[in-house]
């Protein structure tokens, strides 16, 4: 399962040192927001990353790490960042608000210190800690969201379940005991959105030398019997248009 690593290189094409003139006058209450030309949407994140960098390097005389390690909430309102940081993009498991290693990353990707994998850890460790009460928005879309997916079921089984055997994991997800595990540690959500059933959840997220499609036909059987009888209620279509999508 490939997890790609957070942090993409920037080029600094946009010469922001003519907005640090403004800069200087919002720190010092000289005017409230920044010009039209400065905030415009068609730059994205450069001119506020470009303000940025010049900021922590001549104004706080800081270096990337420091920027990573050392820049607080209470710096950003001291300093009056916030309109700038706020058109910095960041991963969908960071919280903005206290989170501000990620501003670092973003201007110096060289700074990035955690993986994909290790970001959607912290993710679910929040929702399971009740720190966060749910996973972010929109976070099991797209490929990305069959990774993540994937990633948090082999978690759970790891952290919190044990089994002697293959045979023991599919049976288990193929009954109503898989659905409640899945329930009871968080995970319904990509189960509701992306599988049709815990079994289905299982075989896809498991690697593919853990996978065994015999037993994964052998109790698709049971699952299917059940579905037909209401007892699970999951759509048939959705399950063959999703097939192909996320099989092994």
């Amino acid at each position: 399962m490939a997890i790609i690593e957070y942090g993409t290189p920037t080029t600094r094409t946009v010469d922001a040192r003519y907005y640090l003139r403004e800069y200087d006058e919002v720190l010092m209450g000289k005017r409230k927001t920044y010009s039209a030309s400065c905030m415009n949407k068609a730059q994205g994140s450069k001119t506020s990353s470009e303000m940025l960098h010049y900021i922590f390097s001549y104004y706080l005389r800081w270096t990337p790490e420091q920027v990573r390690d050392c820049l607080t909430p209470e710096i950003v309102k001291a300093m009056k960042l916030e309109s700038l940081i706020n058109r910095i993009p960041s991963p969908p498991e960071i919280n903005r608000e206290v989170d501000l290693y990620f501003v670092a990353w973003h201007i110096y990707p060289r700074t990035v210190n955690v993986s994909k994998a290790e970001l959607v850890v912290k993710v679910y460790t929040d929702v399971i800690s009740g720190r966060a009460s749910k996973f972010p928005k929109n976070y099991f879309d797209g490929n990305d969201g069959y990774v993540r997916a994937r990633l948090l079921f082999l978690i759970m089984v790891r952290e919190y379940l044990s089994f002697e055997s293959a045979e023991q994991m599919y049976a288990f997800f193929a009954n109503d005991a898989g659905r409640r595990a899945i329930n009871q540690y968080k995970l319904s959500v990509p189960l509701r959105e992306l599988y049709a059933s815990p079994l289905d959840y299982l075989h896809d997220a498991l690697r593919k030398e853990q996978k065994d499609d015999v037993l994964y036909a052998k109790y698709s059987a049971g699952v299917k019997k059940r579905v037909d009888k209401g007892f699970i209620k999951v759509g048939d279509q959705r399950h063959e248009e999703g097939g192909e999508k996320y099989a092994g």
